[in-house]
């Protein structure tokens, strides 16, 4: 009875350890997949990451990944924007992912007339039989200063936004996951150094504006900087000195 109760035990034991290594090795399979770009593959991989599992949401982050950038090599750009805007911003593709919702945001600003800006010419032309047929333009006046630091403050205030939240992420996660936040927190801070202002007279407290960002986002880099160092998941001696 003893050596039974016991292969019984060994039995249950190396199931156990087969399903832990399976449940695991279907998010490292989806990232394998995912980077040879067999993306069908990998989702199917991805979409077998139990809930309970600590792999769980980066592989929901993934497969957002996996189907925006489907959706963007498509022109499907606002199915895109849904599923790039839930990358995690620990996720590797994350940066990759801003980029594309940078473009996206791009293209939006392109295409967009304001009414305000929008003059329709009725110009009439003469027919072959004398007849008048009326023909329309439209002509695109160039946006105001006043508009243009209005789109520059908000497209500051975005990143602000976007920068606080991978800071808090960044502080709160552990030391292993500190890196990719940190990568992330500098792409914006570089999207911000490239804001580009057109405005013929531009705004003094705009500009005022984006110097004490630009400071503030490269002190919350240099700690999160120095807590990695540190190997630290808190706040140390040194990096309060900061």
């Amino acid at each position: 009875m003893k050596t039974q109760k016991s292969l019984i035990i060994l039995i249950l034991i190396v199931i156990l350890a087969a399903a832990g290594c399976s449940t695991t090795g279907h998010y490292e399979k989806g990232k394998e997949l995912l980077a040879k770009k067999q993306y069908p593959e990998a989702i199917a991989e991805f979409q077998q990451v139990p809930a309970g599992e600590k792999d769980f949401r980066l592989a929901k982050s993934k497969i957002a990944y996996i189907q925006g950038l489907q959706s963007f090599n498509d022109s499907l750009f606002s199915t895109a924007e849904v599923q790039l805007s839930r990358v995690a911003g620990d996720d590797e593709y994350y940066h990759e992912s801003q980029l594309m919702l940078d473009k996206i945001t791009q293209r939006k600003n392109n295409t967009y007339i304001p009414k305000t800006d929008t003059l329709v010419i009725r110009e009439e032309e003469t027919g072959s039989k004398g007849e008048e047929k009326p023909k329309e333009k439209i002509k695109v006046e160039a946006k105001t200063d006043d508009e243009l630091t209005k789109e520059f403050i908000k497209q500051e205030s975005e990143l602000i936004e976007k920068f606080e939240s991978l800071y808090q992420s960044a502080y709160t996660a552990g030391v292993e996951s500190k890196s990719n936040y940190l990568s992330n927190m500098k792409s914006v801070a570089s999207r911000l150094n490239a804001l580009d202002y057109g405005a013929k007279e531009k705004d003094a407290n705009a500009l005022d504006l984006k110097q004490k960002t630009t400071a503030w986002m490269n002190k919350r880099i240099e700690f999160i900087g120095r807590l990695i160092k540190d190997n630290s998941v808190k706040e140390t001696n040194t990096s309060r000195s900061l």
